[in-house]
């Protein structure tokens, strides 16, 4: 089965994924945020979730934890429109885990 790939966020983020041709989006609010990504990780046909960095730091605790821990679906957390991250090489970090290497790894 091929995994498909969603995008849960403000509307300046799916609205951009939408222009790009991405048809599986969800435009949510801060409140209700963490309920819909609890739902999509539910949800076993999402290989890849991406989200609002800044939505994604203000979830709960224990759904922080249980994301750090798995390696499917792969949550890619997008900075907002000023470009600055706070989590600086965590695509590198997420490919690693699911991997189980470091593809940048100097020999």
């Amino acid at each position: 089965m091929k995994a498909k790939m969603i995008v849960i966020g403000n509307a300046p983020l799916v609205m951009g994924f939408k222009l790009a041709g991405l048809e599986d989006t969800v435009q949510v609010e801060e409140k209700n945020f963490q309920q819909k990504l609890e739902e999509t990780l539910a949800n076993p046909e999402y290989g890849i979730i991406i989200t609002s960095e800044v939505l994604l730091n203000k979830i709960d605790w224990r759904l922080k934890k249980k994301l750090d821990n798995i390696a499917y679906p792969v949550i890619v957390p997008m900075p907002d429109h000023t470009g600055k991250s706070s989590e600086g090489d965590e695509i590198r970090n997420l490919i690693k885990r699911a991997l189980g290497f470091d593809l940048g790894a100097k020999k």
